[in-house]
């Protein structure tokens, strides 16, 4: 059974927009390869961290919405754990107007 699920990731600031593409490119990439079909992306821009994230203040947020089986998170999170590139991220599922929380990797 398909969920759907919303995906917010950050990235440093300091990154080009090249390289933030090929991040988002590569998320993308683990998504599909775990059957799953990408049908939104979003960039929110950069904003000021409530605190310090391996020594960056500011940070690149991007979400981006994508439909798989109940098992994807998982993998995915332990896929994206290894992305030194990315700060934090959050995976949700969303029910109709609820949205929960499923996996993080904090």
């Amino acid at each position: 059974m398909e969920h759907e699920y919303e995906l917010v990731v950050v990235t440093s600031a300091d990154l080009t927009e090249v390289d933030r593409e090929k991040i988002l490119e590569q998320i993308k990439k683990a998504i599909e390869s775990e059957k799953g079909k990408v049908t939104d992306t979003q960039d929110w821009g950069k904003r000021e961290l409530a605190y310090k994230i391996k020594k960056n203040s500011h940070g690149f947020y991007s979400q981006v919405t994508f439909e798989a089986n109940s098992k994807t998170p998982q993998v995915l999170n332990s896929k994206f754990r290894l992305m030194d590139e990315l700060l934090r991220f959050l995976i949700l599922r969303k029910e109709g107007e609820k949205v929960g929380k499923v996996v993080s990797n904090k």
